[in-house]
């Protein structure tokens, strides 16, 4: 066949979020359970094929081509529990859409997304109580969990296929070139390039769903803390401008108040016009509960009275959402 034929019998469709939904669901049950088996073979110590990885990962880019905000809608909905098999997937559905948004290759999406899912399955090692602790630890708990990462870098030294850049991504993702990380305190030029890439990714979810010794936080919020760690020099700006890209400014499922009184569920982003998403409207101006689903696209309104986002909700806050309808645990429900 020609080329051009060949392109186009390769070429992966769009489809609406509401379709690549049903897709990313049993995707995401597929990475938790690969992050599961991978964490048993590190407490056991077991060799790790890259043959058992890169088929999900084929899935999970293919996914991304046809929708990129379905996996990151999973990444958005609320845990009843916090377990580092959702920490790894949340962390893999942050770190490709970035890595594509920054022009990494595809070996390098590829090495992104292997380390993003072996990269604290350390932790099956340690006492289960530190994840989710909420609480600040101990000297003595964080000496085990600076272990964290040369316990995997161990196991993947005599694995199969595993490329040398994933183990050593996974053994930097807590280097900071200030020297303040750990295990190394390395600087600057001893860190992996594509290292930063990997920790937003994985200092997002983590302040999201509160992995460690802090609670979880809305989505906009964590985006400006990693933004201000940026401006301090933590992390490169240009990857941090370009996280919020791939988030948004009001992330996916994030619960907001609109200028017409309305509360809403942010269920697609505009990236032209990130301040103006498509949302779910649950709550109606007078206070009561939408008796059906009512969808509303702000980036493509009508008339000189455009509705807008006004604030962020907090959907802990039962006065603003008395119905507990506002914190999403279904991705379904958001569509």
């Amino acid at each position: 066949p020609e080329p051009e034929q060949q392109v186009k019998k390769t070429s992966i469709e769009p489809v609406a979020l509401k379709e690549e939904i049903k897709v990313a669901k049993v995707l995401q049950g597929k990475i938790g359970q690969l992050v599961n088996q991978l964490g048993l073979m590190v407490r056991e110590g077991k060799a790790i094929s890259a043959e058992n990885i890169t088929p999900v990962l084929d899935e999970a880019k293919d996914s991304l081509n046809r929708n990129d905000q379905a996996l990151l809608t999973m990444l958005h909905l609320f845990r009843q529990d916090i377990k580092i098999s959702d920490h790894g997937f949340g962390v893999f559905a942050v770190v490709l859409p970035l890595a594509l948004r920054l022009g990494c290759t595809e070996e390098q999406v590829n090495i992104l997304g292997m380390a993003a899912l072996l990269h604290d399955t350390g932790w099956s090692r340690l006492p289960m109580h530190l994840i989710g602790k909420n609480k600040p630890y101990t000297p003595a708990e964080l000496r085990l969990i600076h272990q964290h990462p040369g316990i995997v870098e161990n196991v993947l030294k005599k694995s199969h296929g595993i490329p040398e850049d994933v183990i050593v991504l996974v053994k930097q993702h807590h280097e900071y070139n200030n020297g303040t990380g750990y295990p190394d305190k390395l600087k600057n030029a001893s860190i992996h390039e594509l290292v930063e890439i990997l920790q937003v990714a994985d200092l997002y979810d983590e302040s999201v769903h509160g992995i460690t010794d802090k609670p979880g936080m809305l989505p906009s919020n964590a985006l400006k803390n990693i933004y201000q760690s940026a401006r301090k020099g933590l992390f490169n700006e240009t990857i941090v401008s370009e996280l919020i890209h791939v988030m948004g400014i009001y992330p996916l499922t994030s619960a907001v108040r609109l200028s017409s009184g309305e509360k809403a569920l942010v269920v697609e982003i505009d990236k032209q016009k990130p301040l103006f998403p498509k949302v779910k409207i649950i709550y109606e101006s007078t206070g009561n509960a939408c008796e059906s689903a009512k969808f509303f696209d702000l980036a493509h309104q009508q008339g000189d009275e455009l509705i807008k986002v006004t604030e962020v909700i907090d959907p802990i806050d039962k006065i603003e959402d008395p119905l507990g309808l506002l914190r999403v645990s279904d991705a379904e429900m958001v569509c």
